[in-house]
C-alpha cells in the first residue's frame, strides 16, 4: 500500500514539472534562442582588392541550442552577393556572421547592399535586451592606394577671390588625382589629367549647402556639364578647371574657371 502511494506520489511530481517547464519554453527558452539583432545599423569598408568578403555580425541575446536566421539581401550593387540566405548560430555561441561577397569591383566605384532579418526573426524580439536591428547596409569602397604629392597652388577668382594652397593626391599606377578639401574639409575633389592633356572632373558632391543638401561639382569645359572640365599644360604644370555647380531641387549654376598649379 505504501508503495502504491509512492509510485503515485512520484508519477504527480513529474507531472507537475512537466507542466511547469512547458509553461517556461515560451517564457523563458523561446525568447533566448530567437531574440536576433545585427550588431550595428550599417558598416563601411575601404579595399584596394577587386574582391571582398565582409562579414557582418549578427547576435543573439541567449546562446542556448542551435538557431538558424534568415536573412534576405536587397539593393544589391552589381557582383554583391550573399553567400547564404540562412546564418546558424552553435550552442553556446551569442555571434554569428552573415557573409556579404563583393567581386569584379571596379577601382574609385562604391558598392553597397542591405541585409534583412525574416519576419520570424523580427517577431519575437525580447524588449528587455534592447532594440533590435533587423535592417543593416553594407557600404564598400574599391579605393586606389593614394599617394601624398605635397601641395598644389589653387586660384579661384570667381569663386574666393584669392589664391591658397591645396594638398594633392594621386592614385598610384593611373593618371587620377584628387584634390583635398578643396571647397569643405571631407569632399576631395576627384580630377583625370588625360594622355593629350585634357582634364575631366566627374560630377561629384563638393560641398554642403546648409538648406538643399550636397552641391555636386562637375566638369564643363564644352557647356554640356559631362566631365570635361579643361586642359592641363605639362610644361607649366598648370590645370585649368572649368566647372559647374549643381544643387539638388534648385539646379545648376555658376560655370567658372579655375586653376592648379600641381606640386
Amino acid at each position: 500500500m505504501k508503495l502504491g502511494k509512492y509510485i503515485l506520489g512520484l508519477a504527480l511530481i513529474a507531472a507537475s514539472l512537466t507542466s511547469c517547464d512547458q509553461d517556461n519554453i515560451g517564457a523563458i527558452y523561446e525568447p533566448k534562442v530567437a531574440n536576433v539583432s545585427f550588431i550595428s545599423a550599417e558598416q563601411s569598408a575601404t579595399t584596394e582588392a577587386e574582391s571582398l568578403t565582409v562579414p557582418v555580425a549578427i547576435s543573439r541575446a541567449m546562446t542556448n541550442g542551435t538557431y538558424t536566421a534568415n536573412v534576405t539581401i536587397s539593393d544589391a550593387s552589381e557582383g554583391v552577393t550573399l553567400r547564404s540566405n540562412q546564418v546558424t548560430f552553435a550552442d553556446g555561441e551569442g555571434m554569428a556572421y552573415a557573409m556579404v561577397e563583393m567581386t569584379n569591383m571596379q577601382k574609385g566605384t562604391n558598392y553597397s547592399c542591405k541585409l534583412t532579418l525574416s519576419d520570424a526573426d523580427q517577431a519575437t524580439a525580447n524588449t528587455e535586451f534592447g532594440a533590435q536591428v533587423t535592417t543593416t547596409t553594407v557600404n564598400v569602397v574599391c579605393d586606389y592606394n593614394w599617394i601624398n604629392m605635397g601641395n598644389g597652388f589653387y586660384s579661384s577668382p570667381e569663386w574666393w577671390e584669392e589664391e591658397f594652397y591645396v594638398p594633392i593626391m594621386h592614385a598610384e599606377g593611373t593618371n587620377i588625382y584628387r584634390m583635398m578639401g578643396l571647397f569643405q574639409d571631407g569632399y576631395n575633389i576627384q580630377f583625370t589629367i588625360n594622355s593629350d592633356n585634357t582634364v575631366t572632373v566627374p560630377g561629384q558632391p563638393s560641398w554642403v549647402h546648409s538648406s538643399y543638401g550636397a552641391v555636386w561639382l562637375v566638369g564643363d569645359a564644352n557647356d554640356t556639364a559631362d566631365g570635361y572640365a579643361g586642359t592641363y599644360d605639362a610644361a607649366s604644370k598648370k590645370v585649368t578647371f572649368i566647372l559647374y555647380h549643381y544643387v539638388p531641387g534648385v539646379g545648376g549654376f555658376g560655370t567658372f574657371v579655375d586653376t592648379l598649379t600641381m606640386p
